[in-house]
Parts: structure tokens; C-alpha cells; sequence
């Protein structure tokens, strides 16, 4: 499992540099970066971080950025004077952090604080500008973790960022701006980002899936997937690319996930093809239903009854793949049953509605054949009248 561990350093040392061209063109950068800085806002100047105890103004050693940052962020009282709400955690988490216990042997290589934050244009976490801002943390961490060589000198992996993206949860936060949808800070962490282990991975994802995660929790595959260690979600799921499951995911040959650990001659078996069998008569159900009622829409008919019997069975298909996490027929097959049930009662409406709309045209095409006739007998009617002899 790739994980997210070292956000190798990407922020410059913060540093008063000396009066040189570049120096004077640095230092004006940082100035007017400054400005639109939250620590600005709150009344504070470079000296508050750059000249400490009346000292001249000197370079900040990587190792010490977060000590420093701490000096206020740490302090309840301090911190209360500009927000209330404010967490005074973060330094006491980040010594817990993979990152924060690598700085504390001397690796400067691994993150703190202003490769994350930025250094002079920061800015708060709910602002689209931050590098923190949910929309923005995960390029914030392929800084480092997308980068194969800064990768290589720990051990790792860098294809996390790439794999996410390429994820339901990338489109849900990016395409559909679904700000509760996980990014790396999610599930690995923030300042105290620590990769989850094999026993903590279901409950990171027990946050936002709670149904799937107390059905797996009540099947009998637990105590199967705890006995071997395996991963629970990720064994179906993976870590990072996360797409979106199908149906066809259910079944004993590929693409049918099941297949990874079963076949025919294994125990289950029987409940891998019950289960694929109710979620096809379901989706076939739907399907039927919903092109009759699209036929009697387009003909002009109301069928609000079978739209909201369509819809019934919608939500009872979602459900019934959700309890696909109980790996057990019984509950499933109950839910399946009642959306068939519910797409038959909205096809019901849609043949009704195509049968009445041709009653009509029937009865339409009588009458119109009456007026029809009578046109035509009061032409004749007419025409004798027009030719009789007069007196």
C-alpha cells in the first residue's frame, strides 16, 4: 500500500538575505507578500518572527520553523485574541507526524510548516489561495510525493497523487466542488499525517461510509479478513484510485472482484451469483420501466405516480448494492425484491398510460371518421340540392 508519508521540504528557509540584487529582490517579493498575510492582518511585522529576543535579524534553520510557529500557535491565550475557534494542536501533533519525527533527527528534507502554509502570503485554510485549502492540499502534497526522486531517498512510492486523481474522490471534490470529499489530509492526516495501518484503515473509512462499514462489520468476512490481516476496504476498493463500482464487480470471472479469492468450487459461491442475479433482475427491472414511462412522456401523458415509483426503485438498488457489504443473501435479496416490486408498479403506470393514449387515438380516429362522414353526406346533400330542377 503506497502511503503518504514524507512531504519532502519545497519551501526556501526563511531568511533575511544579505543586500545583494537578488537578496534586495527576494526580500521586496517577500514584502509585498506580506501584505495580503493573515499575520499582517493581525498587526504583526517580520521582526515577530525574524528578530527574537532583540537580536539582529537572522536566518531560521529549518529545524526550528515549527518551534517557532508554535511560540504562538501553542499559546490558548495568545490565539484567543484573534480567534476563538482556533485549534492549538497542531505543533504537539506534528512531533507525533511521520514528518515531524524525521525533522527531530536533523532530516530536513521532510515538510514543516511554511513547505505547506507557504512562509509571507499566508493565508487562512478556508481561502481558495491557501496551498492547504481542501481544493488545493492534494497538489500541495504531489509537490514532494509526485516527485520520483525525492520519493527514491525514502522508500517510496510517487504515484499517489496521480492514482487520486484518477479517483471518485478527485471528481467529487474538483468537478462537482464537493468540499466533504477526501483529499490527502482526510484520511492520512494534516499536521499529524501518519500513514493508516492495516487495523486503521476501515475506520478512516468508516468517517463517511458508516453503513458500509457496520454491515462489513456484522458479515462473517470479518473475522476472515482479521485473521489474515488483510485491509478490509482496500482488498475490494484499493487505497488511492478509487473508482466507481459496478455491478459487474459482483461474480465469479472477471471483471468480478469476487473472483480475486473465489470460484465456482468455493464456499459462497452460491451467495457471489444469488446476489449478482437480484442486482441484474433489478437493474433489468428499472431499465424497463424507465423506457416505457419515457415513451408515454413523449406522447404527452402524465405519469407522475410512475416517476416516483421509478424513483422508489432507484433507491432501493442503491441500497441493496450497499448491502452487498453484508456478503449475505438474506438482507439482500429482501431489498432487491421490493425495488423489483417498485419498477413493476412504475411500468404499470407507463403501460396504463400508453394503453389509455391509444384509447384515445381510437376514439379520436372514430370520431374523426364520423365528422368525416357527415362532411361528406352534407356535400352530397348540398350538390343535389344545387342541381335540383326549379319550378
Amino acid at each position: 500500500m503506497t502511503t503518504l508519508v514524507v512531504l519532502c521540504a519545497t519551501a526556501a528557509t526563511l531568511v533575511i538575505q544579505a543586500p545583494t540584487a537578488a537578496g534586495q529582490s527576494g526580500a521586496r517579493a517577500a514584502r509585498e507578500a506580506f501584505r495580503d498575510d493573515v499575520h499582517a492582518a493581525a498587526g504583526l511585522d517580520c521582526a515577530a518572527c525574524h528578530r527574537q529576543g532583540g537580536s539582529a535579524p537572522a536566518q531560521i534553520a529549518r529545524t526550528a520553523i515549527a518551534q517557532l510557529c508554535a511560540r504562538c500557535h501553542s499559546d490558548a491565550a495568545y490565539m484567543k485574541r484573534f480567534d476563538p475557534q482556533v485549534r492549538v494542536d497542531q505543533y504537539a501533533q506534528y512531533l507525533t507526524s511521520t514528518h515531524g519525527k524525521r525533522m527531530a533527527t536533523g532530516e530536513t528534507r521532510v515538510a514543516t510548516c511554511s513547505d505547506c502554509h507557504g512562509a509571507h502570503g499566508i493565508h487562512k485554510t478556508r481561502d481558495v489561495r491557501s496551498p492547504v485549502a481542501p481544493v488545493n492540499v492534494a497538489q500541495t502534497c504531489a509537490r514532494c510525493h509526485a516527485d520520483r526522486g525525492r520519493m527514491a531517498a525514502f522508500g517510496l512510492e510517487a504515484t499517489p497523487f496521480r492514482d487520486w486523481s484518477g479517483s471518485v474522490h478527485a471528481a467529487a471534490l474538483l468537478k462537482r466542488g464537493d468540499l466533504s470529499a477526501p483529499t490527502c489530509s482526510t484520511c492520512h492526516g494534516s499536521h499529524g499525517a501518519t500513514p493508516p495501518g492495516v487495523d486503521e484503515v476501515a475506520n478512516v473509512c468508516a468517517q463517511c461510509h458508516v453503513r458500509e462499514a457496520e454491515l462489513f462489520r456484522a458479515s462473517p468476512k470479518k473475522a476472515i479478513f482479521d485473521q489474515m490481516s488483510l485491509p478490509e476496504c482496500l482488498a475490494c476498493h484499493s487505497n488511492h484510485r478509487i473508482v466507481h463500482p459496478t455491478d459487474a464487480w459482483v461474480g465469479l470471472k472477471e471483471p468480478g472482484v469476487c473472483a480475486t479469492c473465489h470460484d465456482a468450487t468455493t464456499k459462497g459461491a452460491d451467495t457471489i451469483v444469488a446476489v449478482r442475479g437480484g442486482l441484474d433482475n433489478l437493474s433489468a427491472a428499472i431499465d424497463r420501466a424507465e423506457a416505457v414511462l419515457a415513451r408515454a412522456e413523449r406522447a404527452g401523458m402524465l405519469v407522475d405516480d410512475g416517476q416516483a415509483a421509478l424513483r422508489e426503485a432507484r433507491d432501493h438498488e442503491i441500497h441493496s448494492r450497499v448491502l452487498v457489504h453484508a456478503f449475505a443473501a438474506g438482507p439482500f435479496e429482501d431489498m432487491a425484491r421490493q425495488g423489483v416490486r417498485a419498477a413493476g408498479d412504475a411500468q404499470e403506470v407507463g403501460e396504463h398510460a400508453l394503453h389509455e393514449l391509444q384509447v384515445r387515438r381510437l376514439g379520436l380516429l372514430g370520431a374523426t371518421i364520423v365528422i368525416v362522414g357527415f362532411l361528406v353526406t352534407l356535400w352530397f346533400k348540398i350538390r343535389r340540392l344545387g342541381t335540383s330542377p326549379r319550378a
